[in-house]
């Protein structure tokens, strides 16, 4: 995937080119973080379960105190046009990765009116229409120094641990592992440091962290979990908080997101895992995300 190869972005509906200034020293996402993150992939220039991802999105403004801009509730889908025509202008024409922040520009004073909400969007394309599941298998460990702390935030995308995934790729790169996982404050798994949430099959058992860990609530995660593995006759379970020693007789192992796909696990220490069911799962999920051409 190219890293902002695109040469046109929105901002509050405009396009601009992506090299132009159009944030000053004071945005309060760049100098506090006062932002939160929306990731869609396309197939072509249709977005993929944008309803849900949009959702998804007003969940965390919610959450975040932010006022709702009326265009977020696309109603007569005023927004997705919107974002469409800046994938046709970028000339993407196959699959692309949408990039969606929301941010406040302004902090109103006490009691006078609601916060000024702003947003910009940019795309990224992908080689092909769908995910790709990597040939090498990542080989991962465990951060136990760094542990998170659950917040009502914690399902979204934001700021506020941008530092904790540098300072876990600074600690993967040093102990010569490609990602690991992250535990909270209570020792539980949460996810992985690099790639999203992470997953685990047992026989016949899909089994991921629960969202009271700490993990992301993202698209992909509930994709997986409703549709993807019942359709493979693989039985979900989100409830159950894990820990390094329930690992143990685990027969496959991946992460997934909606930025990096399907991620296939083949080491954690000296445990190894197969593959086959991830890729039977991966398959399903190109699957579904093409129906929504």
């Amino acid at each position: 995937m190219a890293v902002l190869s695109c040469t046109y972005m929105l901002l509050n509906g405009s396009q601009h080119l992506v090299s132009s200034a159009v944030f000053d020293i004071g945005n309060r996402a760049f100098a506090h973080g006062d932002c939160i993150t929306e990731s869609i992939h396309t197939c072509a220039d249709r977005l993929c379960f944008f309803d849900k991802h949009l959702q998804h999105l007003r969940r965390g403004m919610e959450t975040a105190m932010m006022e709702i801009p009326q265009k977020f509730l696309n109603k007569n889908r005023e927004f997705s046009t919107e974002i469409s025509k800046l994938i046709t202008k970028n000339r993407i024409f196959h699959g692309s990765l949408v990039t969606i922040t929301v941010f406040r520009s302004r902090l109103a004073p006490k009691n006078i009116g609601p916060d000024s909400v702003e947003y910009y969007v940019h795309c990224e394309p992908f080689a092909d229409l769908g995910y790709t599941l990597n040939e090498r298998g990542l080989r991962f460990g465990i951060i136990d120094d760094i542990r998170l702390a659950p917040t009502p935030m914690s399902g979204f995308f934001t700021h506020d641990n941008s530092i904790l995934k540098v300072i876990a790729q600074k600690q993967c790169n040093k102990a010569g592992i490609d990602d690991a996982l992250t535990i909270n404050t209570d020792g539980q798994i949460v996810e992985s440091a690099l790639n999203g949430n992470v997953f685990f099959i047992k026989g016949n058992t899909l089994i991921t962290p629960p969202l009271a860990t700490g993990c992301k609530d993202d698209v992909m995660r509930r994709n997986i979990l409703e549709i993807v593995a019942p359709e493979i006759g693989l039985t979900p379970v989100s409830d159950m908080p894990l820990r390094e020693k329930d690992l143990r007789n685990t027969d496959e192992f991946f992460t997934a997101s909606t930025v990096h796909g399907i991620k296939w696990v083949a080491a954690f220490k000296s445990q190894r895992f197969m593959r086959a069911k991830t890729t039977t799962l991966l398959n399903k999920l190109n699957a579904l995300y093409k129906a929504q051409q």
